[in-house]
């Protein structure tokens, strides 16, 4: 199908939608973009894995045809969201999240008043990605006192395949920029959670996942 010829099965079905139908479509078109602005917050050098020799570094850039891209909101509905204690206190959803004035779409993971908060995928990683990385923001939401109590941090943590990874301690509302080469997993089931921690003191633990990606070539 040609793209002219999508366009106007689109507008077919358009046609016969009614009134209610039409605006939550408006709403969900007017999401669609929003969403295609915060992925062009990631440019193509972010997105690129560093070259290890002179030869490579001269490459140009790579096409987005010959890049993987797992992202985490948009299949935020296939993951599962659990405690490792208590749920109590824990809001885990998909919002746009405000840090230090910057404004991004997020995984909000406030973690519960004890243990841990998970939020965990499960995928199949094709067998033509031979290298994999992790990037992403994380930040504490502007508004949060977290920084009042200097004892009071949240822990962020990545883990795949039951292996953590990559983890920090936070309590600054700025964001920080994420990004965690992941072992080889081509043509493999992989597990990846993402993990926040109160540290024993949940309190204005308002923590977040600015536009998390898997990014293969």
């Amino acid at each position: 199908m040609t793209q002219t010829d999508l366009y106007e099965s689109i507008i077919r079905r358009i046609a016969d939608l009614s009134e209610e139908s039409l605006q939550q479509l408006s709403q969900f078109i007017a999401f669609l973009k929003w969403q295609e602005e915060q992925w062009r917050e990631w440019d193509d050098d972010e997105l690129r894995f560093d070259r290890g020799d002179a030869e490579d570094a001269a490459a140009p850039p790579l096409s987005h045809a010959s890049r993987w891209v797992y992202d985490l909101i948009e299949q935020f509905d296939q993951a599962t969201v659990t405690a490792t204690q208590t749920s109590q206190g824990m809001e885990v959803r998909v919002a746009p999240a405000v840090c230090a004035l910057e404004q991004r779409l997020s995984i909000w993971q406030h973690p519960p008043t004890a243990g841990a908060s998970v939020v965990q995928y499960q995928l199949h990683v094709p067998a033509d990605v031979t290298r994999l990385r992790f990037r992403s923001k994380v930040g504490i939401r502007d508004g949060a006192l977290i920084a009042e109590s200097p004892d009071n941090f949240v822990a962020f943590r990545l883990y795949v395949n039951g292996v953590r990874l990559w983890s920090v301690t936070k309590n600054t509302v700025a964001w920080d920029d994420v990004s965690v080469d992941l072992p080889t997993l081509a043509g493999q089931s992989a597990t990846i959670q993402l993990v926040t921690d109160g540290l024993g003191d949940a309190r204005w633990n308002w923590a977040v996942w600015g536009t998390p990606l898997l990014v293969g070539e």
